[in-house]
Order: structure tokens, then C-alpha cells, then sequence
């Protein structure tokens, strides 16, 4: 699996889908595609309403707690995108899964001037 995805048997799962189902497009979800959307659904003033991106949350939620590499990834690729700031929960969130996680962001951040700034955003709440 290239590095830049999330494979689609993981968005059905997160999403109580069969991984053959017709409800999702076919392919893996770019990283760059689910970030800007998980920024556009966390974006909106109610951000635990129903919006078409609200299955955003729950991919993210799961890959924190089953792929906290993947979930660091697309932060990263969201910490590019302009209103980056509303991902600083979901960082918060997988800074404090377990020491080895929080070890990574830190390690990322320290080459990483926009995963530094949103780090900052987690600090500011």
C-alpha cells in the first residue's frame, strides 16, 4: 500500500460497511483528499452535525486508535491546507494514545514548520 492512502477497507470498517460494499467510491482515499475534507467537515459551526463529510470524523477516529502512523500522516497532509487549525483536537487526541505516538509527532514536528504550528494550536486550547 503506498503511504499516501488510506485503503478502503478501513474507511468501510470505520463506517460499519461491508468491504465490498457500493457505498464508497472504488480505490484507497488519497491522504491529501480525506485531509482537506476532514478540515472541511471540522470546519462547519456544528461540527458533530450530519454533513456530507461527517464520515470524516469517524475514519480519523479510527485511525488513531488502530493506525496512529496513518492517522499522523494525513494530519501532516493537512497541516499544508489553509484552516489547518481545526486539526488540532485530532492531534491532541493522538498525541495522547501512548508515549511511542507522542514520540512521533514530536520527531515529525521537529522537520515540520506546519505540524510545529498546529502542535502550537493543541498548546492555545
Amino acid at each position: 500500500m503506498p503511504p499516501d492512502v488510506i485503503p478502503r477497507a478501513l474507511v468501510a470498517e470505520a463506517l460499519g460497511l461491508p468491504d465490498d460494499t457500493d457505498a464508497l467510491p472504488p480505490g484507497d482515499l488519497p491522504l491529501d483528499r480525506f485531509a482537506a475534507r476532514l478540515i472541511g467537515y471540522l470546519s462547519t459551526p456544528e461540527a458533530d452535525a450530519e454533513t456530507p463529510d461527517a464520515w470524516t470524523g469517524a475514519v480519523m477516529d479510527r485511525l488513531i486508535s488502530d493506525d496512529p502512523e496513518l492517522a499522523l500522516k494525513a494530519l501532516v497532509a493537512g497541516a499544508r491546507l489553509d484552516g489547518a487549525e481545526v486539526l488540532s483536537d485530532a492531534l491532541a487526541d493522538l498525541g495522547q494514545r501512548d508515549a511511542a505516538t507522542l514520540r512521533a509527532i514530536e520527531k515529525r514536528a521537529a522537520s515540520d514548520p506546519r505540524l510545529t504550528a498546529l502542535i502550537a494550536a493543541t498548546e492555545d486550547e
